[in-house]
């Protein structure tokens, strides 16, 4: 399977962008990159700059919300299909809110947030469900945190 077709396969696993026309995969296709992490090797970091979004290809990630300046001590394991690092969808550029390592070798999805914005400028349905679909995500995953 070439990178391209990895990289489709991926992104119909993510719920956020499953609903999403095969034209509308394939330009954000266009603007993924395929990246390679070792076993400890640290995504970002509390306090980051917020650029890009990332889907788990295959691996396993650690992501831990940030209470105020520190890391929290649990957080959320990200498997195949689980998108994470939306603050980049947001205006500005804000700063990363939590801390996401690799568990194991693992293989992320990578894609420019302000990229992803104007493809979704343009097409504005699918911007909708994307947007829709991570909003209860978001949603979710407070929910999980707030019933722990």
């Amino acid at each position: 399977m070439n990178e391209k077709t990895a990289i489709l396969e991926t992104l119909k696993r993510a719920s956020q962008f499953a609903n999403l026309s095969d034209h509308t995969l394939e330009v954000i296709a266009g603007i993924t990159e395929q990246r390679d992490f070792e076993e400890g090797d640290s995504v970002y970091s509390l306090g980051d700059d917020a650029r890009d979004i990332f889907v788990v290809s295959s691996g396993r990630v650690r992501f831990s919300l940030g209470a105020g300046n520190r890391a929290g001590a649990s957080g959320s394991i990200m498997t195949e299909g689980h998108l994470f690092g939306w603050a980049a969808l947001i205006d500005d550029h804000p700063r990363r809110v939590a801390t996401a390592s690799c568990l194991e070798n693992s293989t992320l999805l990578v894609i420019d947030g302000n990229k992803l914005l104007e493809i979704f400028s343009q097409d504005t349905g699918a911007g909708y469900l994307f947007m829709r679909g991570l909003a209860g995500m978001i949603a979710n995953n407070f929910m999980d945190v707030l019933n722990n």
